[in-house]
């Protein structure tokens, strides 16, 4: 049976875009799976390579930091292990994940918040905010979803907002996963009221976006 189309312009039920995302991790949840398989990262290489960027491009030190589906806490640790000084916060759609970052980190700040459907933080609650590989999997609705998504992480945000997706020159497209066009990403930021820059020169099949409020 062909599957139906789905219209790209639709937005998702917050349940439906929750549930595709916990059928998706939960299973890779295992004991003695290194924490970036659980998070479906190639390797902890290029895991640890978008963590790079935002160090290197963004000034993290003294400044509040909201890092949106942490996951297991690894970005935590990747601060740590730089002696950087960082207000650091750690959201997740998951309950198991944020459980799994205050075994991991118990002295961390790590809340369990879906923060396109809720107002527990309001606007410029933070220095920074910062997402990695959250808008990896193909919800069928990427392209409608990802600009209401990135307005409200620059809400969010007193000075940066950063964000990285999988390239669409990526040589080997897995089915699951949404590749975005560069162009396309800043054609829908042309209009916001930050400086944009990207950088995608850290890995072949991935790219950030830094905004900056003006």
């Amino acid at each position: 049976m062909q599957e139906p189309q789905r219209n790209p312009n639709d937005q998702p039920a917050p349940e439906d875009r929750i549930g595709a995302i916990r059928s998706h991790y939960e299973p890779r949840m295992l004991p003695e799976r290194p924490s970036h398989e659980v998070l479906d990262w190639a390797s902890a290489a290029s895991q640890q390579a978008r963590f790079e960027v935002l160090y290197r491009e963004v000034p993290l030190g003294g400044r509040s930091l909201l890092d949106v589906g942490c996951g297991l806490g690894d970005l935590a640790g990747f601060l740590r292990k730089r002696c950087l000084e960082v207000d650091y916060t750690g959201v997740d759609l998951l309950a198991r994940m944020v459980e799994s970052c205050r075994q991991r980190f118990p002295d961390g700040r790590f809340l369990q918040a879906d923060i396109f459907n809720d107002d527990q933080f309001p606007p410029g609650s933070f220095d920074v905010v910062f997402t990695s590989g959250i808008f990896n999997l193909d919800l069928g609705n990427n392209l409608a979803f990802l600009p209401v998504a990135v307005r409200r992480l620059l809400d969010l945000s007193r000075q940066y907002t950063v964000f990285n997706l999988l390239h669409a020159r990526a040589p080997n497209k897995l089915p699951g996963y949404f590749f975005y066009d560069p162009a396309a990403v800043l054609a829908f930021l042309a209009g916001e009221p930050c400086e944009i820059r990207l950088v995608d020169d850290y890995l072949p099949n991935d790219f950030t976006v830094i905004c900056r409020k003006k």
